[in-house]
């Protein structure tokens, strides 16, 4: 038999496998169940979203003799000869954009159909017509036979003219969300026996850009390669870097470390990394730490004009690649900018009648002197936030003990682990994968993690934790860390609180300064103690 590329095996052939785009099917669907079909629409949107596929679905659905529901029954004559159908038409308006290949096509719109209730003509790729072609089509489109049907389709919708669009019903197509993407790789895989890690999975999906052809296309070169697919594999093969790669680099510069900075620049230039992607991919790492910043504070000593800087500057490179100059020098010293390398000599003043020696005497105690002062400013702020991130850590430990349930549970760690299989945001699954939802509320979730560095960086990052979970559909919770010893302490109050008949009461988190009240009776049998 022969071969058969996946993007092709699996492209689908009713509505209810088109992924990513429910509000345009739900729409076409209601149109086709009653009776409200236009004579012309018009599909855009990026490449590999559905906007072809959804055409010719679409064209088979309205010519099916017994649709269910607004999809084509699939058993029918017309349904089972679709493909061979004479009476849908679909032309590249790439390859045939001239004025005499409309023309013809408005020649053959007057014929009846031949089997079905609607001749349907799709045009892909209808920005790429050229003027005189709009004009002829255009005639068409004004007063079309009751029995003809144009679905447009294109990647640039700018560029086709307000007349066309006007007698058009517009749709747009969206990108893909990557944990949709990762959902449909994984039974693909499953089908055809295809090994792969999830986190090669995850790569798979960024890597797409939102298109589900994009990203079959890349499974099926790699599944040719390897045994079994790996994120080792991909960056090799694909020449990128992983986004956990791409969050090492970041973090270089929020810790200072200009050496491995420089070391892992130096790599990406010896891969021969696909400098593009790779620009790309630090440009959304840093505009979600951007994002986070202006929602949630500080967590690393880069500012938010820091980081706003270094996006304007990686997208400005971008139109630099195709100069004579190395195109990793030029990132280099963007992000060199961001380092911290020390004080320099010409900054102390140097005159003529002092030595070397005076100035580095001078540079030697003003050193001293601000590393004192730093040392004094630090310990302050840093009182400052433990007392701070105490209060915060009551104050949540108390309002996910107010309706703490088994349910809100079970429930939770389904969550968590959805969010861990479709994220790629690695430094917050990290934290996730290693921490466990012992008690949890509907809104309020405590975790526990031994190591006690961990547990004060997921606190001061629990909004970012939180907005993240949300933007993967995840419920919204509050979360609160703790350390193992903390949670026995707690539970143990928290049981002695249930003999007593004694609840919670929620409390505002912005009082940071409210001491916890006990008084509402709880009912032992509505909250799992692990």
């Amino acid at each position: 038999m022969k071969y058969k590329v996946l993007y092709r095996k699996y492209r689908p052939d009713d509505f209810e496998n088109i992924i990513g785009q429910d509000y345009i099917i739900k729409t076409l669907k209601n149109s086709i169940i009653h009776n409200n079909i236009s004579h012309a629409y018009i599909f855009s949107g990026p490449r590999g979203t559905g906007k072809t596929t959804t055409a010719k679905v679409f064209s088979k659905a309205i010519n099916c003799l017994e649709p269910v529901d607004g999809s084509p029954c699939g058993k029918c004559d017309f349904c089972t000869n679709f493909h061979d159908n004479p009476d849908i038409i679909e032309i590249d308006a790439a390859s045939n954009n001239g004025v005499d290949e409309i023309r013809g096509l408005i020649e053959n719109v007057k014929l009846t159909p031949t089997n079905g209730k609607y001749k349907v003509y799709i045009i892909d790729e209808v920005h790429m017509l050229s003027t005189s072609a709009f004009n002829a089509l255009l005639l068409t489109l004004e007063e079309p036979p009751a029995h003809s049907i144009f679905i447009l389709a294109t990647t640039n919708i700018e560029n086709v003219p307000i007349t066309i669009l006007s007698r058009c019903q517009r749709f747009d197509f969206q990108k893909i969300k990557i944990s949709d993407i990762v959902k449909r790789l994984k039974e693909i895989c499953k089908l055809e026996n295809i090994s792969i890690d999830d986190d090669a999975l995850e790569e798979i999906a960024y890597l797409s850009e939102g298109g589900m052809r994009d990203a079959l296309s890349l499974l099926d070169q790699l599944s040719k390669n390897s045994d079994k697919i790996t994120l080792e594999l991909i960056e090799k093969q694909i020449k990128t870097i992983s986004q956990k790669g791409i969050s090492d680099l970041i973090q270089t510069i929020e810790d200072n470390d200009v050496d491995i900075f420089l070391n892992l620049i130096n790599e990406y230039r010896i891969r021969a990394v696909d400098y593009k992607s790779l620009i790309k991919k630090i440009i959304d790492v840093i505009s979600n730490k951007a994002k986070n910043y202006k929602i949630n504070g500080q967590y690393s000593r880069l500012q938010f004009d820091d980081y706003k800087n270094i996006v304007l500057s990686l997208a400005d490179s971008l139109s630099k690649t195709n100069i004579n100059v190395d195109s990793y020098t030029i990132l280099e010293m963007i992000l060199l900018d961001y380092f911290n390398t020390g004080k320099k000599v010409d900054k102390f003043n140097v005159s003529e009648e002092k030595s070397i020696e005076d100035v580095h005497e001078t540079k030697k105690n003003n050193i001293v002197l601000e590393n004192k002062q730093s040392k004094m400013e630090d310990v302050k702020t840093e009182n400052e936030i433990n007392d701070n991130l105490e209060k915060f850590i009551k104050i949540r430990i108390n309002n996910c003990f107010v309706d703490a349930k088994k349910t809100a549970l079970e429930q939770a760690k389904k969550d968590l682990k959805n969010y861990i299989t479709v994220s790629n945001n690695g430094k917050i699954k990290a934290i996730l994968e290693d921490s466990n939802v012992v008690a949890a509320s509907p809104t309020h979730l405590i975790l526990i993690t031994n190591n006690k560095h961990n547990v004060d960086m997921a606190n001061k990052m629990s909004l970012e934790i939180e907005n993240d979970l949300e933007k993967e559909n995840i419920s919204k919770y509050k979360l609160v860390f703790i350390g193992e010893d903390r949670w026995k302490e707690e539970k143990e109050k928290y049981i002695a609180n249930l003999k007593n008949k004694k609840g919670y009461v929620y409390m505002e988190e912005k009082v940071l300064e409210s001491k916890t009240e006990i008084n509402d009776v709880f009912d032992k049998d509505k909250v799992e103690i692990i």
